[in-house]
């Protein structure tokens, strides 16, 4: 557990906890509150699990009062730590995109999968080990699942684009949604110019760009005040997000299929794409240099290229 925990208040009963993957302000997930009743939407890694006891602790909420957790998709990010909580909140149910129950209740292919992309010390240092969830506490929830989170409404929605196993969740008390990886990822670090910046997370394998902008019409469509994303926090003002989101989808399909039949096409999809976020953040004044930026985004942007590749060679 870091030495230090970082969680913030939202309103509407909504809290949001930093999980300290890598370094502070990069990943979240929130604590939801109504009448008596306690949910997580995302959970962090199973090396987050300590941080979120402690923070039940510090605000005094009891354990039996957890009922649901809920991770956005199976990404180890957000549900790593999944199989950890539901072992502390023995009462709890499991609420997950029918595509991503399997991995839940058996998460082994999982594990092998993200091995492979970050090796075995990166993986056991950023997420821990994966803990197998008992089938019979896992509900799959289809698109446009309602959940009466006591007396609060919940809407679960098939979010393809980013992953197949995707949802996302609109909240009618705080008009606001959890949208995981399908509305952006927006580091604080990086919002403090003339206007925020946002990228689209292509991590392999699932990058699906045409399905990716539907989604983002039918997120706009319900007209939510703000948005709590894992990578990171609460935002409002939606409109320039959306438009700045939308064409950096565009603009990804448009540099990988134009390097197509370039050598070393990967690298050069990194480089290209790591460039444009460095022009855009140094045109809107940012306050940090290329360095900074580069060490914000540098790995972002290499996963983003694997996917932008992977998409590519699946064509």
């Amino acid at each position: 557990m870091p030495d230090y925990i970082h969680y913030q208040d939202l309103g509407n009963g909504i809290t949001c906890i930093d999980t300290h993957l890598n370094r502070p302000g990069l990943a979240a997930c929130y604590l939801i509150e109504h009448n008596g009743m306690t949910g997580f939407i995302d959970t962090g890694t199973n090396n987050s699990v300590l941080i979120l006891l402690e923070v039940l602790k510090r605000k005094g909420i009891a354990a039996e009062s957890v009922a649901y957790i809920m991770p956005t998709h199976v990404h180890l990010d957000h549900a790593g730590g999944a199989g950890g909580l539901m072992q502390h909140f023995t009462q709890a149910t499991l609420l997950i995109h029918p595509r991503g129950a399997r991995h839940m209740i058996d998460p082994a292919k999982l594990e092998q999968g993200s091995l492979a992309v970050y090796g075995e010390e990166a993986f056991g240092k950023m997420f821990g080990r994966l803990i197998p969830i008992a089938a019979e506490r896992v509900q799959e929830v289809e698109d446009e699942f309602e959940l009466d989170f006591n007396g609060r409404k919940l809407l679960f929605l098939d979010t393809p684009g980013h992953a197949r196993h995707h949802y996302c969740i609109y909240d009618e008390l705080s008009q606001g949604l959890f949208t995981g990886d399908t509305f952006g990822v927006s580091y604080p670090e990086l919002n403090n110019g003339k206007n925020r910046f946002i990228f689209p997370p292509t991590t392999p394998i699932q990058f699906d760009p045409a399905a990716w902008l539907q989604t983002l019409e039918r997120l706009m469509a319900l007209k939510p005040a703000r948005i709590y994303v894992t990578h990171f926090g609460m935002h409002e003002n939606l409109k320039p997000l959306h438009e700045l989101l939308r064409r950096t989808i565009e603009d990804y399909a448009e540099i990988e299929q134009e390097l197509a039949v370039m050598d070393q096409r990967e690298r050069r999809i990194g480089d290209a794409i790591l460039q444009a976020g460095i022009n855009y953040l140094l045109d809107q004044q940012c306050g940090v240099d290329t360095d900074t930026i580069k060490s914000l985004i540098d790995r972002d942007m290499e996963l983003n290229a694997q996917g932008l590749n992977h998409w590519l060679t699946a064509l």
